[in-house]
């Protein structure tokens, strides 16, 4: 008769699969539709572009619409999609489709704030995607491996060398690595510690 495998861990058949990655499919579709539509309306554009007026006019949602296009050409959207797929997927496995999306928005507005001082007149999803590879360098620095948290450290110094020459992809790989941070932290509380007292 033959014998079961012995390197089967009976734990691992009812362990839960990874989740799909919804909320970077999602995300990727109305960023894809977004973009698709300036070809045949190139003045959609105008509308959801950052722009350096936007504040003295009251056009708030400047501050989130520039990441639903990729207006300069085939390469952007091309990088854009494919960073968007791969590390929105990583990123999601790990916080789950609530907290992807906060860190996405959040990185995103802090990217569109940086890029309001910096390069007024743009678009790009970048800035969000720019969170999701700090929310990954995060990831790194809280793994047990230290050949990972060295990769978080170069991760965050060339975010640091970025934001010191005023390149708008620096700030949201800071803010998505602070949000990460935040979430795991809230997730995994530090344990007490356990108090010696002396019986006399």
């Amino acid at each position: 008769m033959p014998q079961a495998n012995s390197t089967t861990n009976p734990s691992e058949l009812s362990a839960p699969r990874p989740p799909y990655p919804v909320t970077t499919c999602a995300v990727f579709a109305v960023t894809a539709v977004c973009t698709a539509l300036t070809f045949p309306y190139p003045r959609l554009i105008a509308l959801l572009e950052r722009t350096p007026t936007m504040l003295a006019h009251h056009e708030w949602w400047r501050f989130i619409t520039p990441v639903l296009i990729n207006p300069e050409g085939w390469r952007q959207i091309a990088f854009n999609a494919l960073a968007l797929l791969v590390l929105g997927t990583i990123v999601e496995r790990e916080f789950r489709a609530a907290r992807w999306l906060i860190i996405y928005l959040v990185s995103a507005i802090v990217g569109e704030i940086a890029g309001y001082a910096w390069k007024p007149n743009s678009a790009g999803s970048s800035v969000g995607i720019s969170g999701l590879l700090g929310a990954f360098a995060a990831q790194l620095f809280f793994a047990r491996a230290p050949q990972a948290r060295v990769g978080a450290i170069l991760i965050l110094g060339g975010a640091a060398t970025l934001t010191y020459f005023r390149d708008l992809h620096g700030p949201p790989i800071l803010a998505g690595f602070a949000a990460a941070a935040v979430m795991h932290r809230i997730a995994n509380p530090p344990k007490p510690r356990r108090s010696m007292t002396r019986i006399v």
